[in-house]
């Protein structure tokens, strides 16, 4: 088969390249987020509680962008690295090793980009509530994965 004779795949592929080229595409990382950028961490990130997936990108120097799981408890914004599939080992998934190596993030909800920083949550009880507010809002079991799953929060 021919390109040129197939304009229909050719806008496809351009159309693929492009939505790629600016962050993820379901499961399929992306590059760099592109849209708004605002300037400095809300001081409450309750507008986002609604918000079933978000955009997650990291490694500054060359971007990578994945959609992640988002909750708000508090005011803050937490995104945990895997409540249902993936490895049992967080260190395993790309966006993580990059968050590890430089916790410099940016996230993109509803168009608008903010530039933060990415915290692992040690705290027992804060990374429990955390747990347990993901779970109940995704009605997720709180299975020996979940329970395995790193949460981090996300801030200035």
């Amino acid at each position: 088969m021919q390109l040129y004779s197939r304009p229909w795949l050719i806008a496809l592929l351009a159309a693929a390249a492009s939505v790629a080229a600016c962050g993820p595409l379901g499961p399929v990382p992306g590059g760099k987020l592109r849209g708004a950028v605002h300037q400095g961490a809300p001081p409450d990130w309750s507008f986002a509680q609604d918000e079933k997936q978000i955009q997650l990108e990291t490694r500054p120097g060359d971007p990578y962008s994945v959609n992640v799981w988002c909750g708000v408890m508090d005011g803050k914004l937490y995104v945990p690295t895997s409540l249902i599939l993936g490895t049992d080992d967080p260190a395993e998934r790309g966006w993580v090793r990059n968050v590890l190596d430089d916790p410099r993030v940016r996230v993109r909800i509803e168009g608008t980009v903010y530039p933060l920083r990415a915290l692992r949550v040690d705290d027992p009880a804060e990374r429990e509530a955390a747990r347990k507010m993901l779970l109940a809002k995704y009605g997720t079991d709180a299975d020996e994965h979940a329970t395995a799953a790193w949460i981090f929060r996300l801030g200035p």
